[in-house]
């Protein structure tokens, strides 16, 4: 059972950073070759906006204590979804400013 639990929290750390990598590239249509690092990166920023956001709203304050609150099954599902939603919006604000910074710099390049 460690193992099955282990195995869904680390896919709740990893797919945001996949969706929000896959808006990333949807909006900018930039074709990037490091997949795997910038969707690290925007795990690191979900992760840290999640963890102020439960600071604030949950009284969460170390690691410890959200491994306590990761017990409850309903808090784990609001945790992904959460996740999932700040994912959504990272990889399109990123991908908006990428695509904007990109026309603006191949306008003056050209």
């Amino acid at each position: 059972m460690e193992i099955l639990g282990a195995i869904i929290y680390f896919l709740m750390i990893l797919v945001p950073g996949l969706v929000s990598e896959w808006f990333y590239n949807w909006l900018s249509r930039v074709r990037q070759r490091t997949i795997v690092a910038s969707a690290l990166i925007f795990d690191l920023l979900i992760f840290i906006i999640n963890l102020i956001g439960l600071r604030i709203f949950n009284d969460v304050y170390t690691v410890e204590d959200l491994f306590e609150h990761f017990g409850c099954l309903h808090f784990t599902l609001k945790y992904g979804i959460l996740s999932v939603i700040v994912a959504i919006i990272l990889g399109v604000i990123s991908g908006i400013l990428a695509k904007i910074f990109w026309i603006r710099n191949s306008k003056t390049e050209g």
